[in-house]
This record gives C-alpha cells, sequence and structure tokens, in this order.
C-alpha cells in the first residue's frame, strides 16, 4: 500500500505508524484504543463492523495481554482476509497514526484516562448524600429553632454518635448525615462535590458509595478511641476518604492520568494544611479543639487504602495489584482490631461500657 504525499506515490512505513499510534513509546497499543480507531476513523467504501474488528483484534493478539505489539501490528496490517477488509484496515491504521498529536503535546496515557470522563450514568452518590445531609439539617434546624453558622447539635437524635450508646452500631455511620452549623455542614458538601465527582464520573457511583461509608465508618472507630467521651458529627471521614482516594487514583493511574504532578501537589497542599492547623491548635494555642482530627486522619488512611482496591485500574501492572491487596488487608486489620477494642478492651481506653446505658 502506498499513500500519496505531494502528487508523489510512496510506501507506507508501518513501524512509522506504529509508532504514532504508540504515543506514549513503550511499544504497546492498547487493544480496546486501537479498536476505537478502527471503528472511528472514516474508510473507504469497506465498512468495518464491531464484530469484524474484535475477531482481527482477537487473532493478532497472540499472547492475549490485550495489548498489541509491533510484531501482532504487522500481522494485522498483513491479515489474510479480502483484499477489500485488508485495505480498509490500513486505511484507518494510516488515518489514525496520521492524526495523532505528538508525544510532547498530549500523551497516548492522557487521552486513556480523559475518554473515561463521563456522565453517562449520572453521579448519584456525591449529590445524593449531600442532598439527604442538607435535608437532616434543615429538619434538626426547624425542630431546634434556628439556622446559624454554628448552631445547636441535636444531641439527643438518633442519628448521632453518642459514646454511650456504643451498642447502637448504625450511629457509626448515621452521625455524618448531622452537622453543627450550616458552615459545617456546606463545607463538607462543598469538598465533597470537588473531590467527589471527578472520581464519581470516572469510577462509577457504587466505588464512591464504599469510598465513602468507608471513611465515615473508619472515622468513628478511630475517633471513639481517641476521644472516647466525645459526641461526633459530620461527613468529614467521608470526605477524607475522598481526598485519599485522589491519591490511590494518582498511583494506580500515574502513567494514565494527565497533569499527575499537578494533581499529587494539590492533595498534600490540602494534607499539610491540615496538619499545620492541627499543630498549631494543639502545641501552639494549646486550645481545646471541637474538631475530630481523629476523624479525619482515620478517614484519610481508610480512603486511601479502600481506594487502591475498589477504584479502576486502567491499566493493570503486577505490583499494582500486590499493592491493592496489601493495603485492603491492612484495611480489614484495621477495622477490625478497632472493633476488638471496642468490644473487649474498652476499659483501658477509658471508653463507656457499650450495654449499660439506659435511657432517662
Amino acid at each position: 500500500m502506498t499513500r500519496t504525499r505531494g502528487g508523489f506515490s510512496e510506501p507506507i512505513n508501518w513501524h512509522e505508524i506504529f509508532l504514532q499510534i504508540d504515543a506514549d513509546g513503550d511499544g504497546l497499543i492498547l487493544k480496546s484504543e486501537l479498536r476505537q480507531y478502527l471503528l472511528k476513523r472514516p474508510l473507504s467504501e469497506v465498512p468495518l463492523s464491531p464484530g469484524l474488528v474484535d475477531n482481527l483484534l482477537d487473532r493478532v493478539d497472540y499472547n492475549n495481554d490485550g495489548y498489541i505489539n509491533l510484531q501482532e501490528f504487522y500481522a494485522l496490517v498483513n491479515v489474510p482476509d479480502d483484499p477489500r477488509t485488508r485495505s480498509a484496515v490500513r486505511a484507518a491504521l494510516v488515518k489514525a497514526g496520521l492524526s495523532m498529536t505528538p508525544r510532547s503535546q498530549k500523551a497516548n496515557a492522557d487521552r486513556i484516562y480523559l475518554e473515561e470522563y463521563t456522565c453517562c450514568p449520572p453521579p448519584i452518590t456525591i449529590p445524593a448524600f449531600c442532598i439527604a445531609q442538607i435535608c437532616v439539617y434543615v429538619y434538626y434546624a426547624l425542630e431546634l429553632g434556628g439556622v446559624g453558622p454554628y448552631s445547636r447539635v441535636p444531641f439527643n437524635s438518633t442519628l448521632i454518635y453518642d459514646p454511650k450508646r456504643r451498642a447502637e452500631a448504625w450511629r457509626f455511620v448515621s452521625y455524618m448525615f448531622l452537622h453543627a452549623g450550616y458552615v459545617h455542614l456546606l463545607s463538607n458538601c462543598v469538598m465533597a462535590f470537588i473531590v467527589g465527582l471527578p472520581l464519581e464520573i470516572v469510577h462509577k457511583w457504587w466505588r464512591l458509595l464504599l469510598l465513602y461509608l468507608a471513611g465515615v465508618v473508619g472515622g468513628s472507630l478511630a475517633a471513639s478511641i481517641i476521644d472516647p467521651k466525645a459526641f461526633l458529627v459530620g461527613a468529614s471521614g467521608g470526605v477524607y476518604a475522598l481526598i485519599a482516594a485522589h491519591l490511590a487514583n494518582i498511583i494506580l493511574n500515574w502513567s494514565e492520568m494527565p497533569f499527575n504532578w499537578v494533581r499529587m501537589f494539590a492533595l498534600l497542599f490540602v494534607v499539610v494544611t491540615d496538619l499545620v492547623v492541627f499543630f498549631y491548635n494543639t502545641y501552639y494555642e494549646k486550645s481545646p479543639s471541637k474538631i475530630s482530627y481523629a476523624a479525619h486522619l482515620a478517614g484519610f488512611i481508610s480512603g486511601l487504602l479502600v481506594g487502591m482496591m475498589v477504584l479502576r485500574n486502567l491499566r493493570k501492572l503486577l505490583w499494582e495489584t500486590i499493592l491493592k491487596w496489601v493495603g485492603f488487608l491492612i484495611y480489614i486489620c484495621l477495622i477490625a482490631a478497632a472493633i476488638i477494642v471496642h468490644i473487649f478492651f474498652y476499659e483501658e481506653f477509658s471508653m463507656y461500657p457499650p450495654f449499660e446505658y439506659k435511657d432517662q
């Protein structure tokens, strides 16, 4: 096959075409991405159906690893089908190679991640949690007689985490629906939208549901051990789990993610800022804080460990798989240890007995 340039015909350099499509230069082209090129590119008189393209790619992917190397690419170019199909495949590959953005401007890996952004289905987990929290806040604000930036907390609510009623296990989750004023509520909701929606658009609703709840549960278990006499309200544990999930996402999809260094520094800025405020209030101001930093830290750790397990890994490597399982096992062990402390070793941590509370 030849292509025309300036009125002259020259042979196709298929190695050059391969290098153009393989924009990240690792010697491999993701088979699913190559499938998209074959189906999207304007072709000659022979249309390539999805079934035909799948069959061709499966035939040349000799090691079934989901990638097409140079040898397999040559096999695709010389696929032993009828000449019209072979010509259509070659035309599609040439158009794909010639239309690629230069590596210095945009890496192939960036496109892999960016193409996963889709609002179908639309994000539902983060909006649903935020709407529920707003509704609960309005209900108790009306019941207690007023809306304010730092309004009263409904200590008698069946949703609040009450350290004397630890046996009512749902409180380790339901406390996230209560907030100490609209400043507390809006800060959590706004942050959840900022950090949660981009994740949910790529990784879908059920993964964000697991992440958020993992942070909420981890936060309440840790806070009740570190500060055993304190009530707990707010969704900060879940929000910090979402922040940490971005770090897990960067770790898993580093080479596929655009602006990875920018994302990493932004996350580090948020974490370092929170730590600086904590140490300033604790050791410099020496003033008691109503903020549960233990819940923040535990939520962050939960989001990191669970995030590596449940978030989508767009290009799986062996070390990433090992890291995912190790992190998940660490999370399970931490949760199990916290539950054991609550049931059997509560006296050692100055916690209230779990089954001795009586309604007044």
